[in-house]
């Protein structure tokens, strides 16, 4: 072939690759390597279910739901996804020596050798019956008696890290990590907290009534102040494709294949790590909130009232008594109705786990996650995150979002409350254990007594806003809230509280008092219009709403 041949078949392959129906090709190419990644991974999930007996740790679902989306959560197993793995104090690891996958799951922890996180050595107490959790501040043998200051020491003592690497590790069965290391909580310090650098990159998994409205409210305020990307919903809808697993293709400007520019995530959704981590960069910051069971429950019946499972039961203790009649567990909306957290995390909520099965669903998740909350200790919660994310007071101040009116609200008896327990089990397993890890976190990293100090500066700043910014200093009912604009969604037979601004502020105080009391729907919608000014919301009415009074606000 001559020069002038060579060039000229140079320039007809360029073209070639340049045209539109290569590109399309290429496109087409490219998602047809995802969902055959996808099927990989589902295939491993269903290997490892036949491992361990016919119960069903995740729903089943098909090829072709999975390149939609409605893809099965990945727990373990797979080495070919990007994962993220933390770093945990020493006294809570143990040594690992099985290579049976049907065995106790070894987890490799970042800086340490092979290792999976202990059985709990100490427990919590309380005297709260609905809970049922031990109370923070005392420790208790494994047959549930009290234990010394000493005796809860010694429980805690474990293997060095020089005996753990004489030892032979098992093999890890957890992905490998993808995420930047090091998202852990430092140490408590005037140095650790003067070289911290805020973290912009965040995730949190809005799980159903358990205030992640509010904690949803300090995100938006947070990325609109300091001028961050939101992975919002297509065409301003309110949730990300739940209650389907979350898929890509559900976040407005996300394109395949280029590199991720979103800052925020955190809208409903069902959560599917995969395709979060296509949208989110390894530095990423990983949370969630849980809740009480209990109240969860309590909660999720006044509220999803019109829902099939508890439409026609008259009360809680009713559908309690006679579930067989209320629940249809192949009902689309039947997570709402049991173990709803344990949905909201991507599980089978109709799961019969056995105790092997809870263990690996709690491990998974706290490797997935660098942080987990808990909404009965809101105060405590936002001081933790604070210093997780290097983040000011003032970032994380707030006022309840999306609370109930006492009225609407239910005292259960000590009956019903065990029979939420029983119903909810997988539920109450994820919030005993996240419990106990958080109060850990907060003995190791911060202290109690200053926790105590933290806990009264963020109460009082919340205080002092409230004086400033609320004409009645605290919440209203739906009938007196004047603002329209400001009125929460009313769901259910649930009263939705809202706010009243002061008449009077300056331009600037009245901003940010708004921003504070702005429910979701409304903040999501703003935050949609400023970051993609150029398009028209479609789903400006969610779909089957009841006819309230505020209406207009939808």
């Amino acid at each position: 072939m001559s020069p002038n041949s060579s060039d000229l078949y140079s320039e007809h392959v360029q073209k070639k690759i340049t045209t539109p129906q290569n590109r399309e090709k290429e496109k087409d190419a490219e998602d047809n390597r995802h969902a055959m990644k996808l099927r990989k991974a589902f295939n491993r999930i269903k290997q490892l279910d036949a491992s361990f007996s016919s119960e069903e740790i995740m729903p089943k679902s098909s090829a072709q739901s999975i390149k939609r989306g409605t893809i099965a959560h990945i727990t373990i197993g797979l080495e070919d996804l990007n994962h993220s793995t933390k770093k945990i104090p020493v006294r809570a690891q143990v040594a690992v020596t099985s290579e049976d996958n049907t065995k106790p799951v070894a987890i490799r922890k970042a800086g340490t050798s092979q290792i999976r996180l202990a059985e709990a050595a100490v427990g919590f107490t309380t005297d709260d019956q609905t809970s049922g959790i031990q109370e923070p501040g005392r420790r208790c043998s494994a047959n549930g008696t009290a234990m010394t200051k000493s005796q809860a020491s010694v429980a805690l003592k474990v293997k060095r890290p020089t005996e753990l690497a004489s030892r032979k590790p098992g093999k890890v069965v957890l992905p490998k990590s993808g995420r930047t290391a090091g998202a852990n909580i430092s140490d408590f310090s005037q140095v650790a907290a003067a070289a911290c650098k805020p973290k912009t990159h965040v995730f949190f998994l809005k799980v159903h009534k358990s205030a992640s409205s509010t904690v949803m409210n300090i995100l938006f305020r947070f990325g609109e102040t300091h001028n961050l990307t939101f992975a919002l919903p297509t065409n301003g809808a309110s949730q990300l494709y739940y209650p389907n697993y979350f898929t890509t293709a559900m976040v407005e400007g996300f394109a395949p294949g280029k590199a991720s520019h979103f800052h925020i995530m955190c809208h409903h959704m069902r959560f599917f790590q995969p395709e979060v981590a296509r949208v989110m960069p390894k530095s990423t910051f990983y949370f969630a909130i849980l809740r009480n069971p209990v109240d969860l429950m309590e909660s999720s019946f006044t509220y999803y009232k019109m829902m099939s499972p508890f439409a026609k039961a008259r009360n809680l203790e009713e559908f309690l008594n006679q579930a067989s009649q209320f629940y249809n567990a192949s009902a689309q909306d039947s997570h709402y109705a049991k173990n709803l957290m344990t949905f909201d995390f991507g599980y089978n909520h109709n799961g019969n786990f056995s105790a092997k099965h809870v263990q690996l669903m709690l491990h998974t998740i706290e490797a997935q996650f660098d942080l987990l909350l808990i909404s009965e200790y809101f105060d405590e919660s936002m001081v933790l995150l604070k210093k997780a994310l290097c983040w000011d007071l003032e970032d994380v101040v707030s006022f309840p979002l999306n609370s109930r009116h006492h009225s609407t609200k239910v005292h259960l008896s000590e009956g019903t409350t065990e029979k939420i327990k029983s119903w909810n089990k997988l539920d109450w397993e994820l919030y005993v254990h996240f419990n106990r890890t958080f109060w850990e976190k907060i003995d190791w990293h911060i202290g109690r007594e200053h926790m105590r100090q933290e806990v009264r500066a963020l109460q009082q700043k919340r205080e002092e806003l409230a004086k400033v910014c609320l004409q009645e200093g605290s919440s209203v009912v739906p009938m007196s809230i004047r603002d329209q604009d400001l009125a929460p969604l009313q769901y259910g037979k649930a009263q939705i509280l809202g706010y009243n601004l002061k008449p009077g502020l300056d331009k600037a105080t009245r901003g940010m008092c708004r921003r504070l009391v702005t429910p979701e729907l409304q903040y999501s919608r703003l935050l949609y219009r400023k970051q993609f000014h150029n398009k028209l919301l479609k789903f400006r009415n969610p779909a089957h709403l009841p006819k309230l009074h505020n209406r207009r606000t939808f």
